[in-house]
């Protein structure tokens, strides 16, 4: 005789054998319900490519490699330009600001210098500035030797600091190869080498 947990069991069993059954039939009766491996469903076939199709295809496969290359090398171009100028403009900025106290030139002078820096390359225009600072200073070493500076010598500063290149002023103290010059503008008298400065006589000195 079957006890009432047995019984229970034997029920469970067909209700889920029956479930099964469903479950079967109504899958074997779904035509959309994909099949599994090793069946013999119907797969697409693929599309085969004409010799000009595939040498179109590879063709413009080519030209968007060669495109996105061009792009990059320009990218890295606009980086690199970018980082150049951040680096140079430091330099440019001390450029200008010794420009800025270069002595102002006469006409005469600026256009002689528009001349040469025109026409002229760059080894020539570096030579011909390196002759004029070796004849400046041949100048300059022959007024140091001949001549001699007193205090109230009127003078014109021709070296140094070039915010006083020009102007002329009046010896105050005068040493071996150094003097002082007073010149009108400025807070004190202007420290020169005696071979920066030259002896006016009294008219130059009244017209200057």
């Amino acid at each position: 005789m079957k006890t009432a947990s047995t019984s229970d069991k034997t029920s469970q069993l067909d209700v889920a054998i029956a479930a099964a059954r469903q479950r079967k039939a109504a899958k074997a009766g779904n035509p959309n319900t994909p099949k599994g491996r090793g069946s013999n469903a119907e797969k697409p076939a693929r599309t085969r490519l004409s010799v000009e199709e595939k040498a179109a295809r590879d063709a413009s496969r080519e030209a968007e490699k060669l495109a996105a290359k061009a792009n990059r090398d320009r990218l890295r171009a606009e980086k690199k330009a970018t980082r150049d100028g951040a680096k140079a403009q430091p330099h440019l900025a001390k450029v200008m600001k010794a420009a800025a106290k270069l002595p102002k030139l006469g006409e005469r002078a600026q256009l002689l210098f528009s001349e040469i820096t025109v026409n002229l390359p760059a080894a020539e225009a570096a030579s011909l500035a390196l002759h004029l600072n070796h004849f400046n200073r041949a100048n300059a070493t022959a007024r140091a030797i001949g001549s001699k500076l007193e205090e109230g010598t009127p003078v014109r500063i021709v070296g140094g600091d070039p915010r006083f290149i020009g102007m002329t002023g009046t010896v105050v103290k005068a040493q071996r190869i150094r003097c002082y010059v007073e010149v009108a503008g400025a807070k004190k008298p202007v420290y020169c080498f005696t071979s920066e400065v030259e002896a006016l006589s009294t008219s130059k000195a009244a017209t200057a």
